[in-house]
């Protein structure tokens, strides 16, 4: 099902594979329906302590407006300029998911290309980041990118009944495939991964779940969305895409599961539009460090459907913002 899309828009001054599980929160739709999901992306601590500031502040404000079920963190939580001491991560991560731990609202993280460039290897980000009790992270053993996970959401008045899903994915840093040049890409092992995960998940619980799915840097068929389609939002730079096509997209296409995915990357864009059947969709730069004129979230509210029996009986409906 399209979703409907209303942009609010202001400025702030200020192998199958085994899924080793470390959180112990269930998510699932409230008893209206609902399930809210509010991607920060970019947010690029450790530029300046006035800027850091005001990135916390923005999601501060987001949140308490918001009031979501799920924040996924898109990449580039942090950028390193130059070289920096030991320790160094740990403390911007700390400041960088502060005000969603301190909302006791659950996150999920996914790695950008600038994540690694401080004093953590990607392995050692996701294990500081899985310490924490409200990181949802769990690790996908076997295949490249540490940060490919997925997270089941239940329906409200069923527990056991699967209503959405979000793949939360790896895209690399720079680099494809071990070729070098260009950003990275979701790799191929990733790609099976998902395909063999997909069937699972259909085989659990039927083709009746509506799945979304989160990672840093835009496929080479956002450059498709923005060539030949109508979008929406602001298209401020070019689509900054990984060179080599691993065909996910494809996957996703043939799976038919994923109906929208969601990324960060380009600070200047926040566009979205459909190509294919699937809905391309940048979230908005959330920090102020580095440059961009755009700053705020990508609101996603997902709504259950029921029969007059109150059976579950089709994927929910989804309305984005950007704000």
């Amino acid at each position: 099902m399209k979703s409907t899309t209303t942009l609010f828009a202001f400025t702030l001054c200020f192998l199958p594979t085994i899924l080793i599980s470390s959180y112990a929160h269930t998510l699932q739709f409230n008893s209206s329906g609902y399930f809210t999901i509010v991607q920060f992306t970019d947010l690029h601590y450790g530029t300046s302590d006035a800027k850091d500031e005001k990135t916390t502040e923005l999601q501060k404000m987001i949140l308490s407006m918001v009031n979501p079920d799920l924040v996924v963190i898109s990449g580039d939580g942090v950028y390193a300029d130059g070289d920096v001491a030991s320790g160094w991560f740990k403390s911007q991560w700390k400041k960088f998911i502060a005000p969603t731990v301190d909302t006791g609202i659950p996150y999920a993280f996914t790695l950008g290309n600038h994540d690694d460039e401080g004093d953590l290897t990607r392995r050692q980000i996701v294990k500081l980041d899985a310490t924490n009790e409200y990181s949802l992270r769990s690790e996908s053993v076997g295949i490249s990118g540490t940060a490919n996970f997925r997270l089941p959401v239940y329906a409200s008045q069923n527990d056991s009944q699967l209503a959405a899903h979000i793949w939360v994915l790896d895209s690399g840093s720079y680099g494809c495939e071990d070729v070098e040049g260009g950003y990275g890409c979701i790799e191929t092992d990733v790609v099976e991964w998902y395909n063999e995960q997909s069937q699972i998940v259909k085989d659990e619980y039927g083709t009746n779940v509506h799945h979304l799915a989160y990672f840093h840097i835009p496929l080479p068929e956002w450059l498709n969305v923005y060539n030949e389609e109508e979008i929406y939002g602001h298209a401020g730079e070019a689509v900054c895409c990984s060179v080599w096509n691993t065909g996910f997209f494809a996957a996703a296409k043939t799976n038919g599961d994923i109906t929208a995915m969601f990324v960060g990357h380009d600070h200047n864009n926040d566009f979205g539009g459909w190509y294919d059947g699937i809905e391309l969709v940048y979230g908005r730069k959330s920090g102020y460090g580095l440059y961009g004129k755009l700053h705020g979230a990508r609101v996603v509210v997902l709504k259950e459907n029921y029969d007059d029996d109150g059976n579950f009986v089709i994927s929910p409906e989804t309305t984005m913002s950007s704000m």
